[in-house]
């Protein structure tokens, strides 16, 4: 395997497990709110257009990134699939999976852009917390289950799975890479580990507060499509970081000040 490659997918897994890992831990002890909102940081996502920006041109960047952000609003699908069915059942992740695929799929059929992406994800972004409100169940914080040891193997395993479905997208085009690129296999772990250490209320909880956390890949996705062909690549790569990171600040003070809903 070449050395950049083996590089590229190195830092793909160990992104993803970091993430997994980091925002289970911090739900844990900071709460879901908090790290609700934390599971939206580009963290996944965000090295994946590093690569694609460094290797691809500008024009295939910027469209990867347009389809990246329509395809945000499938993860709303995810969550509130994932979100119904958790009290009922350990296998949500199948009913959010189902509804990530058929949302995506009619997304696909979009032409990508910045501009469409934020007007199809807002309103359902909206809709989708309201709805989700019927589902909320009261708990009470306590000692997760489960060792640190399993966390690690599975945060591990998202990675590869990252790194896999990445490097498949690429023999598809900026349209689908963008897709696939979006599909929240971090958010998979994180909800299946959350709901198997700590219980359905936790998990519902978090994810809704994922709901808005997801603001922050679209900050990202919606700067960098938007500053690609004339700020270039490094400095709008840059500047996208930053619109996400400063989105998620957003909303983590919005949380403390106990402004939200």
């Amino acid at each position: 395997m070449p050395t950049d490659l083996a590089i590229e997918l190195l830092v793909r897994v160990l992104s993803t497990a970091g993430i997994v890992i980091g925002i289970t831990l911090a739900v844990e002890r900071l709460g879901p709110k908090i790290g609700g909102a934390l599971a939206g940081l580009p963290i996944v996502i965000g090295p994946a257009f590093f690569f694609i920006v460094r290797d691809h041109s500008v024009a295939f960047s910027a469209n990867a990134a347009a389809a990246s952000l329509i395809s945000l609003t499938a993860t709303q699908a995810f969550l509130i699939g994932y979100i119904a069915v958790a009290a009922k059942s350990r296998a949500a992740i199948f009913a959010a999976t189902l509804a990530w695929v058929v949302c995506a799929w009619v997304l696909s059929w979009i032409p990508p852009s910045p501009w469409t992406g934020l007007l199809i994800f807002l309103p359902a972004m909206i809709a989708v917390r309201f709805c989700s409100r019927r589902f909320l169940r009261p708990f009470t914080p306590g000692r997760a289950r489960g060792t640190l040891t399993l966390l690690v193997v599975r945060g591990v395993a998202a990675g590869l799975l990252v790194a896999g479905v990445t490097a498949a997208s690429w023999r598809l085009g900026s349209v689908w890479a963008g897709l696939l690129i979006s599909y929240p296999i971090g958010l998979t772990v994180i909800a299946m580990t959350i709901h198997h250490r700590s219980g359905a209320a936790m998990v519902i909880s978090t994810l809704r507060a994922v709901i808005l956390g997801v603001l922050s890949p679209v900050a990202f996705t919606f700067v960098l499509a938007v500053l690609l062909e004339p700020l270039g690549a490094v400095l709008s790569f840059f500047l996208a970081l930053i619109a996400g990171v400063l989105a998620t600040a957003g909303l983590i003070n919005v949380q403390r000040t106990g402004a939200s809903a």
